[in-house]
């Protein structure tokens, strides 16, 4: 046994030393472009004497071949070589000489692409412009997005009948002709779902083109992604049955595999606002051939327990326009009041033009404490919600975006509730990296409420409005700022609690340094506050503070220290959250 490792040792010991550097290369005389191609063309760095001897005579032919397919024909290349050391050193001196300058460029689109906006000017987005650099890259991308996007397109039968450059080295210029030849552009036919015992009449919901439409790849790739959200299928193949097509209509195939009847996730996870907290939800993403699906999850945490049920049924779109019913129970901390909520709701959640909205009634009855009294009251709210994100880039940590979030609900005693109330709020997010290592987040969360003829105190904390936590004013504990009362305890000693307010305005400005792309510092400053009058009530809270963020899989995992600026001796307050910025 020893004597086996102390052999693999030794292999292992010549292996290293056989494949330790031998040569470096060095390039001189030309700008970044020109350096890249000609590493590139110049290939691998040897591992081997006998390499490095072929990578060397090679050397001057390969550089001026890089040359000459950037549009250098009459460059010139001396090799410098020093032995002196064991590991060789090559310098390249390049003189690149004169460039190569485009006096024409033909691109001839024959067949129904002739006229067709994609082909119109595919020369200019590649490079190929007359007075510009010949670039035997930007010849070859062309010939190849003819051809690819012909293929997007429907054009199954194209070609290319003509595709030469004409150089003159005398004159340094050059003559790019191409002729592209269509042929009939295709149509998409009928689309057969096969491997699902769903209705036909939901599957083709989410087919967005009629048969004998021009074909389009990207039709194909919104059907894929479209049925891929609905949840119900594991394994997805959309097909275009190119050799079976006839009169130039090609029947799509589409092969579905049925997701699990049933499917369970756990969960973990902290942040300062809610504590330690645990999860289980369970999914049945196909209940029945209509479609129907249904979402349970529990979670517990010390701050906010909850349990909850969401009944779908699909009506014009599976996942675009869907019929929900809810039931709900939970416990939250507001400050200094403790409520425990239970909810019913029925809503309409439809998507149009990348608005999410919602269409709602829900039933709430509340219980909650506020000193020595108990509180109990039923509301039944009609309300909408409205929602749009757009966002660029990786979605856990966009480089740019913007999320709107609007909200209205209303409680009338003629409806059957407690009290008359109505209640407004917006919230906004954006998020924007202007420089390579540097990036702005800002947020504001507005809200406004009207409760006729009613005492503060006697509105459910659910429907106040409230400030501080992770997503609010970091400094300030979660839910902790807002209207006070005062009172005196058994004790007779004079105390305060926060009831939360009639209005709510919070904003933050949020700057974030990029050490590296997992790694970013930020500095922050947070400000607002929830109040009870607009005009004579309004004391604003103000922090600054500073933080890492690690971006992991999941999403940034943010640990920040805020400091409330505005009392006269806060102490400094540690938040930890997790997720995506958007």
């Amino acid at each position: 046994m020893l004597l086996r490792g102390f052999i693999f040792f030794i292999v292992l010991v010549a292996s290293t030393s056989a494949f330790a550097e031998i040569l470096t290369v060095s390039i001189k005389g030309t700008d970044k472009q020109q350096s890249a191609n000609i590493r590139a063309y110049l290939g691998k760095v040897p591992e081997t004497e006998q390499l490095r001897a072929s990578f060397i005579f090679n050397a001057r032919s390969a550089s001026e071949k890089a040359m000459q397919a950037i549009g250098y024909y009459h460059s010139s290349v001396k090799l410098d070589l020093d032995k002196s050391k064991k590991v060789w050193h090559l310098t390249l001196h390049v003189h690149p000489g004169p460039e190569t300058t485009l006096t024409e460029v033909s691109i001839r689109v024959l067949g129904e692409a002739k006229d067709h906006r994609g082909f119109k000017k595919i020369g200019q987005e590649s490079g190929l412009i007359v007075g510009k650099r010949l670039n035997h890259g930007a010849y070859n991308e062309v010939k190849s997005q003819l051809l690819s996007r012909g293929l997007n397109l429907g054009f199954f039968d194209s070609k290319l009948t003509q595709s030469r450059i004409e150089v003159n080295r005398n004159n340094n210029t050059a003559k790019v002709f191409l002729e592209y030849d269509s042929g009939p552009r295709n149509r998409l036919g009928e689309v057969t779902f096969v491997g699902t015992d769903l209705e036909s009449d939901l599957l083709y919901q989410m087919v967005d083109f009629e048969p004998g439409s021009p074909y389009r790849s990207r039709k194909l790739n919104k059907l894929n992604s479209e049925l891929a959200e609905s949840g119900y299928f594991s394994s997805i193949k959309v097909l275009p049955l190119i050799d079976e097509r006839s009169d130039n209509i090609v029947p799509v195939r589409v092969e579905l595999t049925p997701a699990p009847r049933h499917k369970v996730d756990l969960g973990v996870g902290y942040s300062t606002d809610s504590k330690g907290r645990v999860s289980t939800t369970w999914r049945t993403p196909k209940i029945n051939k209509y479609g129907h699906s249904q979402e349970t999850k529990l979670e517990y945490s010390k701050v906010n327990p909850y349990l909850r049920f969401r009944y779908n049924v699909p009506l014009e779109h599976p996942t675009n326009d869907v019929l929900q019913f809810g039931l709900g129970v939970e416990s939250n901390e507001y400050a200094d009041l403790d409520s425990t909520m239970y909810t019913a709701l029925i809503g309409r959640n439809t998507v149009n033009d990348g608005w999410v909205r919602q269409y709602y009634v829900r039933y709430l009855q509340e219980r909650w404490d506020v000193l020595e009294d108990r509180n109990r009251g039923e509301f039944i709210l009609p309300g909408i919600t409205l929602s749009k994100l757009h966002r660029r880039g990786n979605p856990l940590d966009p480089e740019h975006g913007f999320r709107q979030i609007y909200l209205m609900e209303m409680a009338g005693e003629e409806l059957g509730s407690d009290a008359t109330i109505v209640r407004a709020q917006a919230q906004f997010k954006w998020v924007n990296r202007f420089a390579e290592k540097h990036r702005l987040v800002t947020r504001a969360n507005f809200g406004a409420s009207y409760n006729e003829d009613r005492e503060l105190s006697d509105v459910p904390p659910s429907l106040r409005f409230y400030a501080g936590g992770d997503e609010s004013i970091r400094g300030f504990s979660y839910q902790s700022l807002g209207p006070r009362i005062d009172y005196v305890d058994a004790e007779g000693e004079d105390q305060t609690i926060t009831i939360g307010g009639r209005y709510l305005a919070v904003g933050s400005l949020e700057y974030q340094y990029y050490v590296t792309e997992k790694w970013r510092v930020v500095t922050f400053s947070d400000f607002g506050n929830a109040f009870d009058d607009v005009e004579t009530d309004i004391e604003a809270a103000y922090s600054v503070g500073g933080g890492v963020h690690w971006m992991s899989p999941v999403g940034a995992i943010k640990v920040e220290v805020g400091y409330g600026i505005s009392e006269d001796d806060p102490p400094w307050r540690l938040h930890i959250s997790m997720g995506a910025e958007l």
